[in-house]
């Protein structure tokens, strides 16, 4: 086909597979096959599913029963063939615009739900029909979120459900029951809340794979990074992050320890890389007005020598604040290393 606009520019298009039917078909086009020349940049073709028609009659899917006023059609454009519905510049099957959704902009598949913007209602799609649920709402303990090009109500955080109902979560009250409870057996941080903390929590580092799980690292001292010669106030506070070598706090640790019966394990490796332990069946230390007293029952493991057992009932001791019962020196201050937990605790 050859063409000449009205600026005297030719253009031309060629079919390499051109075939027409017979009368009795009407002589429609069967076959063109690819298309070739210099036409595209002169021509704007109809897209997929629409035709060059001077028809004033047009539908929607918002208004498939009405024709779109034609004094607002352009005479000589691209609609939407038979069986097809315009809707911003696409056609879309008639089929498909029963679950047409406006915020949404299109349809939704069979099954498919949307959510408004501020999670009020929700439509589902159903044999291409829309069911609307205008009493869907958020729980007062979920929010409207978009999470996977998906919106919908989520239950926020330490609470469960669908979102319209949402259940507060047990908070684990150490890292035994997120072993247990959660099925948590990856080694890592996590947010316990022991008796007293259910609403801020803290963080612990959590030992999952050692000795069956769920033990509560309270510190950890691997190298000489941290200095651990330091006062009352922050042995009574914590320092440092529980991913690294740190004193989880004794206040923490005495939350912790009373609220159910603990055991106490300290790992120790020594300069050769041998490595010991010691396994106490019960644990426990005091509050700060009894200055953090230990308690120990039944010592076990492979150290040979029980020598926590000397501090059994003593308070603890730090260069600031000398509770050691020692005549004459602090026992922190002139060892700079006498504190109450010598080396790696857990207790699940």
């Amino acid at each position: 086909m050859d063409f000449t606009n009205a600026a005297g520019h030719s253009y031309h298009v060629t079919f390499d597979d051109f075939r027409i039917a017979d009368e009795w078909s009407q002589y429609s086009i069967q076959g063109l096959g690819d298309e070739g020349g210099n036409a595209d940049s002169f021509i704007e073709w109809c897209p997929l599913n629409m035709s060059f028609s001077n028809s004033t009659c047009e539908r929607r899917c918002t208004e498939p029963n009405t024709c779109i006023n034609s004094a607002s059609m352009e005479s000589g454009r691209c609609i939407c063939t038979d069986g097809y519905m315009i809707q911003g510049e696409d056609c879309l099957p008639q089929s498909q615009c029963g679950c047409f959704v406006q915020e949404k902009g299109s349809v939704l598949n069979d099954g498919e739900s949307f959510v408004n913007s501020d999670c009020t209602s929700r439509v589902n799609c159903s044999d291409n029909r829309l069911i609307h649920e205008d009493d869907y709402r958020c729980s007062d303990d979920a929010t409207c979120q978009e999470r996977d090009d998906l919106r919908r109500c989520i239950c926020n955080h330490r609470f469960e459900g669908d979102g319209i109902t949402c259940i507060r979560k047990e908070p684990r009250k150490d890292c035994y029951e997120i072993y247990i409870t959660d099925g948590v057996h990856n080694d890592g941080v996590y947010t316990i809340y022991p008796t007293g903390w259910e609403d801020s929590g803290f963080q612990v580092y959590c030992e999952m794979s050692t000795d069956g799980g769920g033990w509560t690292v309270i510190q950890r001292r691997s190298s000489g990074s941290v200095n651990f010669f330091r006062g009352w106030n922050e042995y009574r506070d914590g320092f440092e992050s529980p991913s690294g070598d740190h004193w989880l706090g004794n206040d923490k640790i005495h939350d912790l320890s009373v609220q159910k019966t603990y055991q106490l394990k300290v790992d120790m490796t020594d300069s050769a890389g041998s490595q010991y332990y010691a396994l106490y069946s019960t644990f426990s230390i005091g509050d700060e007005d009894d200055q953090y007293s230990l308690s120990l029952v039944s010592f076990s493991g492979n150290t040979g020598y029980n020598s926590m057992n000397w501090n059994n009932g003593d308070p603890f001791s730090t260069h600031d604040r000398d509770n050691d019962a020692t005549d004459g020196f602090n026992c922190a201050e002139k060892l700079r290393a006498c504190l109450m937990y010598p080396s790696r605790y857990y207790y699940p």
